[in-house]
């Protein structure tokens, strides 16, 4: 069993990532922190107890983080996830929205108490999945270095050549890329699932009618994942979306499925070209220590078979209550 806390910004395949890790037989999810980036940090926070809430999982805690990223405004990505940050194709939110609700305390303060509490009962390390901007991670380390002993971070991020908002940049990084320097440069346990992986795990005709609408539940999944299909090819012209996030949750709890190499990855933060590029020395042609392990490739037939299981098991948990 995996303790995972997810980091996240909610969209159409951060919501897929929860369900994983909130429905898999492996996977322990403890708590989620929210961050800026696929929309403003209130409409992810919203998102992230939508989501759970809709799959049988609204008793994890979720906490709203940081609003920008460390040094510049953030860009959101309407475009992909829509206004809400996870629309349906009729514009509005997927998921019935909750009350606005505020923990007490500091939320940077209750995640680093809250990971504390896990390695004190269970003596394991939590694996921290990042899956939104890198803004929340910088800071926890920054502010507590000593919970670096205790985590391990996975995140899905970079590209080692094209990028998606950058012509060799991605989302993630590019968002906050002093955020991702401190987190690469921390000496943590580091693992990076890039572009080069996620973009072999579409969202097929065949992945769309193995969700099935037999439930309502299921009618939403495909729905979220046709509104997704939809604008990723009027942005990116693919034909099936690629499912992003869930992948990072896989690699932590099957790293046996993927080939990976550690690797050298220094993070772009001044050019004008390539500003958030995650710069892969592949070959080690550098003299730097390496500092990640890189995801190749991944078994996209395994990949789907574990996301489709956790479908089908937040269906039945759905339909028990």
């Amino acid at each position: 069993m995996k303790h995972i806390w997810l980091d996240c910004d909610p969209g159409h395949d951060d919501a897929m990532a929860l369900i994983l890790a909130c429905h898999h037989p492996e996977s322990r999810l403890i708590g989620v922190t929210t961050v800026a980036g696929n929309q403003s940090v209130e409409k992810t926070t919203r998102n992230a107890r939508a989501v759970l809430a809709a799959i049988g999982c609204g008793q994890i805690p979720v906490f709203k983080g940081q609003s920008s990223a460390i040094l510049k405004a953030m860009p959101f990505c309407a475009e992909i996830h829509g206004e809400s940050g996870l629309d349906g194709r009729d514009g509005k939110p997927l998921f019935p929205l909750l009350a606005d609700e505020e923990p007490d305390g500091f939320w940077l303060l209750n995640w680093k108490e809250t990971l504390d509490k896990v390695w004190k009962e269970t003596g394991e390390k939590v694996d921290l999945v990042a899956i939104g901007s890198l803004t929340n991670v910088a800071l926890l380390l920054t502010l507590f270095p000593e919970v670096k002993s205790r985590i391990r971070i996975t995140i899905m991020g970079g590209a080692m050549g094209i990028g998606n908002t950058g012509p060799v940049a991605e989302f993630n990084i590019e968002n906050d890329p002093e955020a991702a320097h401190v987190v690469f440069e921390s000496g943590v346990e580091l693992a990076m699932v890039p572009l080069e992986v996620t973009h072999t795990a579409l969202a097929t005709p065949e992945i769309l009618a193995a969700i099935g609408d037999s439930s309502p539940f299921r009618r939403k999944i495909q729905e979220m994942l046709l509104f997704f299909r939809d604008t990723y090819r009027d942005v990116f012209g693919f034909d099936d979306p690629p499912l992003h996030d869930p992948l990072a949750v896989l690699f932590v709890l099957h790293p046996d499925w993927f080939q990976s190499r550690k690797m050298r990855v220094d993070i772009e933060r001044a050019s004008e070209l390539s500003r958030g590029q995650t710069v892969c020395d592949v070959h080690g042609r550098s003299s730097r220590l390496a500092n990640c392990n890189v995801a190749l490739s991944v078994d996209v037939d395994r990949f789907w078979k574990s996301m489709l299981d956790a479908v089908a098991k937040a269906d039945g948990v759905i339909q028990e209550k």
